[in-house]
């Protein structure tokens, strides 16, 4: 039995040219018209529809138009986490922040990967603490993924200082907010009870621990 030769382009155009074809088939090649940001804002679109696979495609395809397309990583790690891949979306928020170093939303999410699959607690730890204690890091947001963070890694005292300083930066919100000036960090309802359930938990978890009502940040507790 003779085996099979691989064809190739010019053996096919030659057996056209020989079977006395006068037509050539034409090769066409698209052109995509939309840029990397554009099928972001496509993705986005569709994820407010419901249509993630969909918007699954078009943050690919702005991956496949610039390979370090940080918001395309971060949503496509999003995609991932809410589909509780957390595998796959860690490997996409450690991309993006091959990116962007540092990055507070990035960082959040990861740790949320770790707190969510019990995997890599010490790393998101690690990254989170760096994140909180540089410029622009006291939001009430990543402080309480900080607390859970803490409260995961066996410091209770610690995951309370994050806990009370975040309610601490909603109460200065809210008070700013009532005085007409511009609040420094937002802090709808959903994040306080947010905050509030994480403190809950803390207790649950660690029952005997006295705790107060505001610590320093800078303290040493566990």
């Amino acid at each position: 039995m003779m085996a099979r030769l691989p064809v190739s382009a010019a053996s096919i155009l030659l057996l056209f040219l020989i079977a006395g074809c006068s037509r050539i088939p034409k090769i066409i090649v698209l052109e995509d018209p939309l840029t990397a940001a554009e099928h972001v804002d496509l993705g986005v679109a569709y994820e407010r529809k419901g249509e993630l696979d969909l918007a699954r495609r078009e943050y690919g395809m702005a991956l496949r138009k610039d390979g370090r397309f940080f918001q395309a990583r971060v949503n496509l790690g999003n995609l991932s986490l809410a589909g509780k891949d957390y595998g796959k979306a860690r490997e996409e928020y450690l991309r993006a922040l091959e990116t962007r170093p540092g990055d507070a939303e990035a960082t959040n999410n990861l740790a949320w990967a770790a707190i969510l699959s019990g995997e890599g607690i010490d790393e998101a730890l690690a990254r989170m603490e760096a994140v909180a204690a540089a410029p622009g890091g006291r939001q009430a947001t990543l402080l309480d993924t900080l607390g859970v963070l803490r409260m995961r890694a066996g410091r209770p005292g610690a995951a309370e200082e994050a806990f009370s300083l975040a309610e601490e930066i909603c109460g200065k919100a809210d008070a700013a907010s009532k005085e007409g000036a511009q609040a420094v960090s937002t802090c709808p309802e959903e994040v306080r009870r947010e905050i509030a359930g994480h403190r809950q938990e803390l207790r649950k978890r660690y029952p005997s621990r006295p705790y107060s009502n505001r610590v320093d940040m800078g303290s040493t507790a566990r």
